[in-house]
């Protein structure tokens, strides 16, 4: 199966508008412990749900740093996080906040020093690379896009799209080795990008939305 197949497909995905809809139910409990995330959900909330795009949460991470964290929570779980992981990540917004440079242009060193300050903030590399995304930085020139485990399961399926292999030639995507893998991952989403003429962030989208759900009819 090859990418090229779906080339229009993915050159008409509107992927600023990919929104999803979160309830104000669904975060209770963080509004009972959280007097900033309380107040922040009586602002956002004018009913009881809330629906964000993607260009929503650009917009926002130009703005206010909380609300941009919390506004790609709510874009990214919108069924609120496992356990306590939401919780432990608005305790550590200012260590956060301080883990990201002002400066947008990464090296990968520098990329997996934050992956190492942000270990104990509740933000994994899911989430991390959504946050990387919306507030638009870059590693080693390429722009940095969403890297999460749907993505990830699509690029280690064995009957997926062969332009992808390259990064599983050494052996599928891990959670011991996916940190090491994402600076491949990025130079080869751009790479078929300019290739194809399209933007890398609906070849994600197509992948997070698709790829595990087509199988060529010839």
């Amino acid at each position: 199966m090859t990418l090229k197949t779906y080339t229009n497909l993915i050159k008409n995905l509107p992927y600023l508008d990919q929104a999803f809809e979160t309830r104000k139910a669904n975060w209770k409990r963080q509004c009972e412990v959280n007097e900033r995330f309380y107040q922040y959900c009586h602002i956002e909330f004018k009913g009881g749900t809330i629906k964000l795009s993607r260009q929503d949460l650009f917009d926002r991470s130009k703005d206010d740093f909380f609300k941009a964290i919390v506004s790609i929570i709510f874009w990214g779980y919108p069924k609120n996080m496992r356990g306590s992981l939401f919780t432990q990540i608005l305790n550590s917004v200012p260590t956060l906040q301080k883990a990201l440079p002002v400066y947008k242009d990464l090296n990968e060193e520098q990329f997996l020093e934050i992956c190492v300050k942000t270990k104990k903030t509740g933000v994994g590399l899911s989430t991390l690379t959504k946050i990387l995304y919306f507030f638009e930085y870059n590693i080693d020139h390429h722009r940095c896009l969403i890297f999460d485990k749907r993505i990830i399961d699509v690029i280690n399926d064995e009957q997926g799209f062969t332009e992808l292999e390259t990064l599983t030639k050494a052996g599928k995507i891990t959670e011991f080795n996916k940190r090491n893998k994402y600076v491949a991952y990025l130079q080869l989403m751009e790479d078929l990008s300019h290739e194809n003429k399209y933007d890398a962030d609906k070849l994600e989208l197509f992948l997070f939305s698709m790829g595990k759900n087509l199988k060529p009819s010839n």
